[in-house]
């Protein structure tokens, strides 16, 4: 089945990145627009996330669904439905020279037209959506507008 991959180095703490896949506000201030997230101690929970005016379209998205792994400054796993049926993204966080290598995986979907049309248009997005995180964190450049 299809799967897409990324990695990238982002020169700031692990605990900022953490911050910023982590929480609604993190979320909110270099991709989302009206993300709201719940994590439970035991570090699962609910995530969803939304979109307005976005892309060329200028079309409102909204996606989530569970969380089922949230671990401080490591990895933060969320399913979400893209597609014809949920898939899920892991994020994990590791120390890297001077800040952190962050590494997404997303796993899930099927070889049907409809996920395979959403793996393509996830593969370039979750590229673009990494850029964007790590412009924000190192620079404070924040280019989710013309999306």
């Amino acid at each position: 089945m299809p799967e897409i991959n990324h990695k990238t180095y982002i020169k700031v703490p692990l605990e900022d990145v953490y911050q910023s896949i982590s929480t609604a506000q993190g979320w909110n201030a270099w991709f989302t627009d009206d993300t709201s997230l719940e994590i439970n101690p035991d570090g699962t929970g609910e995530i969803r996330m939304r979109w307005t005016n976005f892309g060329s379209e200028h079309v409102t998205i909204e996606d989530g669904g569970r969380i089922f792994e949230a671990v401080p400054n490591q990895k933060f796993v969320f399913q979400w439905s893209p597609g014809e049926q949920s898939s899920t993204v892991t994020i994990k966080l590791e120390p890297y020279k001077d800040g952190t290598m962050v590494t997404l995986n997303e796993i899930g979907y099927t070889n049907s037209v409809k996920d395979l049309n959403a793996c393509i248009g996830c593969a370039v997005g979750w590229g673009e959506a990494l850029t964007l995180l790590k412009v924000y964190l190192e620079y404070g450049i924040v280019y989710k507008q013309d999306l």
